[in-house]
């Protein structure tokens, strides 16, 4: 799919609707990257004082093709001021994160397709080259229902650590048996280490294969 983003950087450079737009196109190319999936996930990012959020059913209703009068805005107490659909279920992660975490400026919740084998495997992800050092080893956060006050209660407890590096790069958590949460100081910040950290765990697999695959070499 071909797509052109309305402008790279903080969406406080562009106006509402190509902030709107610009979310829109970013969870399509995370659709098609499998990067998010159509059981769900969600994508945020701020705008001035308010926040643009992807609306519920955005995968199972909308296979992530979304119109920019879709994209919910709302206040950061939660106040819905605009758009059309209900808010996500989990947008009180988006919102914990940037009340507490002023430098957030886009947030990914996803269900990766080799993200998911380490939230399933309740395993950390490691960094596996240069394009993911600066990330460390994205933690584990409590495990808790999915949808709840708690998990945005375990996020904002698993990333509160990793909070300072948020002046130079996107932080990140798993979340065990559901997926991963990326806040960055854009969307496209986060996007990026979404991106990256899924290539890693991808990296991680096959080597897993490639060794198993020599052991049995020497049997």
């Amino acid at each position: 799919m071909q797509m052109s983003l309305p402008r790279f950087g903080s969406s406080s450079m562009l106006s509402l609707e190509s902030a709107k737009q610009q979310l829109c196109d970013v969870a399509a190319l995370a659709y098609d990257r499998r990067l998010l999936d159509s059981a769900g996930g969600n994508f945020s990012q701020r705008h001035g004082e308010r926040i643009l959020c992807t609306p519920r059913y955005s995968g199972s209703k909308r296979l992530w093709r979304l119109r920019p009068e879709e994209i919910i805005v709302l206040e950061t107490d939660g106040t819905v001021l605009e758009g059309e659909g209900e808010t996500s279920r989990e947008i009180r992660m988006h919102l914990a994160l940037y009340n507490a975490f002023p430098k957030t400026g886009g947030v990914c919740h996803a269900h990766p397709l080799n993200v998911l084998v380490f939230a399933n495997m309740r395993k950390p992800i490691p960094p596996t080259s240069e394009q993911t050092e600066k990330y460390g080893i994205i933690p584990l956060a409590e495990e808790v229902p999915a949808h709840s006050e708690a998990l945005a209660f375990a996020a904002l407890k698993a990333l509160e650590p990793q909070q300072e590096k948020l002046a130079k790069h996107a932080i990140a958590c798993l979340l065990p048996y559901h997926g991963i949460t990326v806040a960055g100081r854009d969307l496209l910040d986060a996007y990026d280490a979404l991106e990256r950290l899924d290539g890693s765990c991808h990296i991680l697999i096959a080597r897993a294969t490639l060794d198993l695959a020599q052991e049995r070499k020497k049997e």
